[in-house]
């Protein structure tokens, strides 16, 4: 699954990647922030709310 965020940098990777890591696990799950949309991506076998949940704590869901 493919989504867009807010995560605009490095340093804001650096931010939520303790959280998804605990999630999804290390390596599960990527962003690319060259992108304008700066698409995360993530296996559809992980739940959208929670994702959301954790892009919403540190401010970087797109509305």
């Amino acid at each position: 699954m493919t989504i867009n965020s807010k995560i605009n940098c490095n340093n804001c990777i650096a931010k939520v990647s303790s959280d998804l890591n605990a999630l999804m696990g290390e390596e599960n799950w990527s962003v690319d922030i060259a992108l304008p949309n700066k698409p995360l991506t993530f296996s559809d076998d992980i739940s959208l709310d929670d994702v959301l949940d954790i892009l919403d704590q540190h401010n970087m869901i797109v509305e």
